[in-house]
């Protein structure tokens, strides 16, 4: 089975400098158009309007930058989470060493082994702390604990810290995929104005071929006119 192709943008340049560089051609188009449509009648009405569209398009799409700032929006969010979540480990394996001194089947049931292991790893962790809260929890290890002042919130704590990690976990990752899913949106929409843009200069070499000065103007100098056999469809395979 084929495999969609990644969106690739045609050109060379920030997208910034697309869109002003198209701004500027569509004005001087406009101003040429009769001279464009006499030679190319496909670049008549509603050829502009069309442009146009592209170009309110890819502006109403926010700029990268903005969904880089709410995924680090997210990752620190889950990077304190899981913060919290080890020192709360920590925390109930003090008590546990002050309930059961020198008791190493203890700590082990409690998954301290386990905790050098699922410390950083998002899914591991609260996979711990579920566990660990429900070894606690058991009567025999809540009343000792208890004993020496660890309180019935602080064992609740473990779940809710587990739940919390979860949530903001696929939090994280739906802000990844948002952002590629941005991205690749706003390649397509700036291709779009690109290929107006340079179907209008690839003309123009005709159109003002005795003209050097408008010539001039519709030149692309940055990056090759794409061709339509370049292009590779979306659906294409490698």
């Amino acid at each position: 089975m084929k495999h969609p192709r990644e969106a690739v943008r045609l050109f060379n340049k920030t997208d910034e400098e697309v869109m002003q560089q198209s701004d500027v051609l569509l004005n001087s188009f406009q101003e040429n158009k009769d001279a464009f449509t006499a030679r190319f009648p496909h670049l008549a009405d509603p050829f502009v309007d069309e442009w146009g569209e592209c170009i309110a398009t890819a502006r109403a799409l926010p700029p990268d930058y903005v969904a880089v700032s709410e995924q680090a929006a997210e990752t620190s969010a889950l990077e304190n989470l899981m913060e919290q979540g080890r020192t709360h480990f920590q925390t109930i394996m003090l008590y546990t060493q002050l309930a059961f001194p020198n008791d190493a089947a203890i700590l082990r049931l409690f998954g301290q082994p386990q905790y050098n292991s699922a410390r950083n790893k998002q899914l591991k962790l609260p996979i711990l702390l579920r566990m660990l809260r429900s070894q606690v929890s058991k009567p025999e290890y809540k009343d000792a604990l208890i004993a020496k002042g660890l309180k019935p919130e602080d064992i609740d704590q473990l779940e809710t810290l587990a739940q919390s990690i979860v949530f903001q976990n696929v939090a994280q990752q739906q802000a990844k995929e948002d952002r590629s899913l941005q991205a690749s949106k706003r390649i397509i929409a700036m291709n779009a104005v690109w290929e107006k843009m340079a179907l209008v200069c690839q003309c123009a070499k005709l159109v003002f071929l005795n003209d050097a000065a408008r010539y001039n103007l519709f030149l692309l100098t940055d990056a090759e006119v794409p061709k339509k056999e370049d292009v590779a469809s979306p659906a294409a395979s490698n």
